[in-house]
């Protein structure tokens, strides 16, 4: 059964799944014109159609002009925030797979550890022959 939360900083208005979706829940939003009055029109819930980037991972525009990586927004509604110097790891090293189950905080050197053993990145010379626990 997926589960889904309140995105972080945008709740009553969009919620992400621990399966890496995103959507948009049923609000008033104002419309601006020149009328005497604050109008409003219902915006339907749906979810949100990503867009890759040129990384391979995905991002959708929350509010207006505001574009975030899902994989963050995953893992801020169900870990919690990201500790300060520590990257958003993809256990199977694809950028494109956001479910919780493969996701983690972990280091810079660890995320890049793990990129050189899958073979994301080319491994720096002096890495040759390095063994790494």
């Amino acid at each position: 059964m997926e589960e889904w939360r309140p995105v972080v900083g945008y709740e009553g208005a969009y919620e992400v799944s621990d399966q890496g979706r995103v959507r948009s829940l049923e609000r008033r939003v104002r419309l601006v014109t020149r009328q005497a009055g604050e109008p409003t029109r219902l915006v339907s819930p749906r979810v949100l159609r990503p867009g890759p980037m040129a990384s391979g991972h995905l991002s959708v525009a929350i509010g207006k002009g505001n574009s975030r990586l899902v994989h963050q927004l995953v893992l801020e509604a169900f870990v919690g925030p990201r500790p300060i110097g520590w990257d958003s790891l993809h256990l199977d090293h694809n950028p494109a797979n956001n479910a919780l189950s493969n996701l983690r905080y972990g280091t810079r050197s660890e995320n890049l550890r793990m990129d050189y053993a899958a073979g994301r990145r080319p491994s720096p010379t002096w890495l040759a022959g390095a063994r790494w626990r």
